[in-house]
């Protein structure tokens, strides 16, 4: 069995030189899908948790997508003026509440980007329709928020919101909203950026395909010529005592073993 090919080698190269086992779904790989191929399904790389297509690999990366939003977040929610005004724990306790009341808004605006503008942009190319959804989203997303913030006054400052400016609590909403937004936008850009790579990789496998296929065929329609004119040139030189006939035959063996062991070791 062969050697498992270095890390950085072409999806081609994996197919061709490695043992691979295709991560299905089901018992049944299903025509239209996209299939992924791995060296080792027990060995989680990270071309393996960007790209697999199994379910397992997609709720890592979706976990992986969350902890990594949720501390920044946490972090932004930090900031200089409150560091200046509280004490440590109550701007650390405050970050804590803003995640906790806000966060959720950004988990609609992610699963709504992913599900439903996904389609219009990567499959339907309905680009108008979608910038449209994201306005309609982004206005129920501050509507969502303008309640939470009233949550988050609540928690965070243990007082009475209806003496709250109203414009202090549609301003809270408005911003994260905002962020809402942008956190929706980012997933779908992660998964628009994934595909296309993915397209392109295919793209670049099946031309690499098909100029072998062609580059095979024109060698089956060259090699018969060129043999026979090279052994007629070498008995025509055999049969008139030329000096460089045994060098004419050792070069068109060279040929030959290039042609059929090295293009061999390469394939």
């Amino acid at each position: 069995m062969r050697r498992h090919t270095a890390k950085g080698a072409t999806n081609a190269t994996l197919l061709r030189q490695t043992p691979f086992v295709a991560i299905r779904r089901g018992n049944t790989i299903l025509p239209g899908k996209d299939v992924y191929f791995c060296k080792n399904s027990r060995s989680l790389s990270l071309h393996t948790l960007i790209f697999s297509p199994a379910k397992k690999h997609r709720r890592q990366r979706h976990l992986a997508f969350w902890a990594v939003y949720a501390s920044y977040f946490y972090m932004q929610s930090i900031s200089p003026n409150c560091i200046k005004e509280l004490d440590a724990k109550d701007v650390f306790s405050y970050a804590f509440v803003s995640l906790y009341c806000f966060v959720p808004a950004c988990i609609i605006s992610v699963y709504v980007s992913l599900t439903v503008f996904y389609s219009y942009f990567h499959r339907k190319k309905q680009y108008a329709i979608a910038l449209l959804g994201y306005f309609a989203l982004f206005a129920l997303l501050i509507f969502i928020n303008y309640f939470l913030s009233l949550l988050f006054f609540q928690q965070a400052c243990h007082c009475d919101v209806a003496h709250i400016p109203f414009m202090r609590k549609f301003s809270l909403g408005y911003i994260n909203g905002q962020n809402a937004i942008i956190a929706g936008v980012l997933a779908l850009g992660l998964r628009l950026t994934r595909n296309w790579y993915v397209q392109v990789k295919e793209n670049l496998i099946l031309s690499q395909k098909t100029a072998r296929t062609e580059l095979d065929l024109e060698k089956t329609k060259l090699h018969p010529d060129f043999l026979l004119g090279s052994l007629d040139n070498i008995i025509h030189r055999i049969r008139t005592g030329n000096p460089d006939a045994p060098d004419k035959i050792v070069d068109l063996s060279d040929k030959l073993s290039r042609w059929l062991y090295e293009e061999e070791e390469n394939a």
